[in-house]
């Protein structure tokens, strides 16, 4: 596995916001489907703050990654220890400067994070929260 996505994998085995932007260069920026970018180390740490916040209990398992020494693909799952089900599927692509992210895309289904939601409707307060709720840029 490419040294990248292996930190990763070890990282989101048991996530902190610290230990996430130790992946990140100070200049990083975050780009997903439901929010806005995110530019920086301290914004990302901000926001990796938030989404733990609203699920504590989140990891993730690495299924395959491949990479070089620009740009690695990370296709893994975001879990919720509670929970029985798969997963939501998801591929992070992240640009390198060195061991560090300098920019991370990811795609996954937003139907899928809609259809854990309705399986665990406790959660739902804290989406709104975490979605709507004020952020760093």
């Amino acid at each position: 596995m490419h040294p990248f996505a292996a930190a990763f994998a070890d990282v989101w085995s048991a996530p902190t916001p610290e230990r996430l932007v130790a992946l990140l260069h100070p200049d990083v920026t975050l780009l997903q489907p439901h929010l806005p970018p995110v530019h920086g180390r301290d914004a990302a740490h901000a926001e990796l703050q938030r989404l733990l916040r609203w699920m504590p209990d989140l990891h993730g398992e690495v299924d395959r990654a491949c990479g070089n020494d620009a740009v690695v693909f990370i296709e893994w799952r975001m879990k919720r220890t509670r929970n029985t089900r798969p997963g939501i599927r998801a591929v992070d692509r992240f640009l390198l400067d060195g061991d560090l992210g300098t920019e991370r895309r990811v795609w996954f289904d937003q139907f899928a994070l809609l259809a854990e939601m309705m399986c665990a409707p406790h959660i739902v307060p804290g989406f709104f929260r975490y979605r709507f709720g004020r952020r760093a840029r």
